[in-house]
C-alpha cells in the first residue's frame, strides 16, 4: 500500500468507527422499535382499602349520665304517694329519694329494725349533726318517729367509744338496728342535706 493511500485508509477507518459508535445507541433508541409486554406476565398491585373515617361518639352529657344511673336503681315501691318524700320499705331495708315530680334521685339499702316503726306518713321533725344513745355516737341524724322511749331516725352507722362501726357496710340491707334506721356514711350526708326539717317519711312495710 503506497504511502498516500494511508491517510485515506486512515480517515476511512475513523469514519467507520465513528459511525459505528454512532449507529449503535441510535439504534437502541429508533423510534420504530417497539417493546412488547406480555400482560399475562405483568402484576398489578391492586389499590389499598379505604378506611371508613372513625365516627367519635359525643360525650355524654351530665343529665344522660343522671338519667343512665337512675335507671339502674329500683324503682319507687307502688302506693308509696306523691311529691318530695323519703320512702323506707322495712321489708326490703332499703330507702328512696323522691324529689319534685315523682322523680327518683337516689336509693340505697340500709339497716333498721323488723316492723319498726310501723307503716304510715311521717315527716323530719328534728335533725342533730352529730347525736348519741347510751354508748353509741352517730352522724346525721334525721329523727321522724317515736320509740317507746327514743326517736327514731335515720343516720349513719353508729360507732363506738373508740370509734368502731357496729356493723359493717356489707350488712345493709339486712336488719342490725334496735330502732333507727342505720346508713352508710356517705348515704346518711346525702339525706341530710337532702331533707330539710318537714320533709315526707312514708314508710312501708
Amino acid at each position: 500500500m503506497t504511502r498516500r493511500f494511508r491517510p485515506l485508509l486512515a480517515a476511512v477507518v475513523a469514519l467507520f468507527a465513528l459511525g459505528v459508535a454512532v449507529a449503535v445507541p441510535a439504534a437502541a433508541d429508533d423510534p420504530t422499535t417497539t417493546s412488547v409486554v406480555d400482560p399475562t406476565t405483568t402484576t398489578v398491585a391492586p389499590a389499598p382499602p379505604v378506611e371508613p373515617a372513625p365516627v367519635v361518639k359525643p360525650a355524654p352529657t351530665w343529665d344522660e349520665l343522671v338519667a343512665f344511673f337512675r335507671s339502674l336503681l329500683p324503682p319507687v315501691p307502688d302506693g308509696s304517694g306523691n311529691g318530695r318524700r323519703i320512702v323506707y320499705s322495712v321489708t326490703r331495708q332499703r330507702v328512696w329519694l323522691v324529689g319534685d315530680g315523682n322523680n327518683l334521685e337516689f336509693s340505697y339499702a340500709v339497716s333498721g329494725r323488723v316492723l319498726t316503726p310501723g307503716p304510715g306518713v311521717y315527716s323530719i321533725y328534728s335533725k342533730s349533726r352529730y347525736a348519741s344513745s347510751g354508748s353509741a355516737r352517730m352522724q346525721y341524724m334525721m329523727r321522724f318517729a317515736h320509740g317507746r322511749s327514743l326517736a327514731i331516725g335515720f343516720h349513719s352507722i353508729p360507732t363506738d367509744r373508740r370509734g368502731r362501726p357496729m356493723q359493717s357496710e356489707a350488712q345493709l340491707g339486712s336488719y342490725q338496728s334496735h330502732g333507727c334506721v342505720r346508713q352508710a356514711v356517705s348515704d346518711a350526708e346525702l339525706a341530710w342535706n337532702w331533707a330539710p326539717v318537714g320533709t315526707a317519711v312514708v314508710v312501708l312495710r
